[in-house]
């Protein structure tokens, strides 16, 4: 196998319940139907710092990632402490939990992080992937499930640019290319 040049099926049909997302989630990148795009309704046009936002929040560290909601929870990664992370607020801004996955792998632009692929989530799950080539299965409650190293077991990172990767769900596997 080429580095750099496989998809790797991650054989968890147990860990992919036919669990739906419900209509208000946001469960990966560009969203539940992959378009970017949201359903008509109501919604704010404008954004500055005082300007229609309910709370925000900082972040322990520096990520990029688009955030996975599903039900009351907002998930994202980011580096915590110089290690790979994912954390999770509720609706009102409140840190529920953050997981250590492993070490970070500081990313190579100044604009990006070790935390630029986006998370997805099933609902029941989350699945998040960084730079130094961790992937790993939690449950919505911030428990780790499962953990590998893809550049440990197929070949080191040689791209450029970061990795902007973001795992992609089936209904028996978690994909990343």
């Amino acid at each position: 196998m080429k580095p750099l040049a496989f998809a790797v099926l991650l054989g968890a049909a147990s860990l992919l319940p036919a669990a739906e997302v419900g209509p208000a989630s946001w469960p990966r990148w560009r969203g539940p139907h992959d378009s970017g795009s949201v359903a008509q309704g109501e919604y704010p046009a404008e954004f500055d710092p005082q300007t229609n936002i309910v709370w925000k929040a900082e972040l322990p560290g520096r990520g990029c990632s688009t955030p996975a909601v599903a039900g009351e929870r907002i998930m994202l990664t980011c580096p915590v402490d110089g290690n790979d992370a994912a954390v999770c607020y509720d609706l009102g801004g409140n840190l529920l939990w953050q997981t250590v996955i492993g070490p970070e792998k500081p990313g190579k632009h100044r604009n990006g992080s070790a935390a630029n692929s986006s998370p997805a989530t099933d609902g029941v799950h989350l699945f998040v992937y960084f730079r130094s080539g961790n992937l790993a299965g939690l449950d919505v409650s911030g428990k780790l499930l499962w953990k590998t190293n893809l550049q440990e077991r197929f070949a080191k990172d040689t791209l450029y640019w970061d990795i902007g990767t973001s795992p992609v769900l089936t209904h028996s596997a978690c994909v990343v290319a």
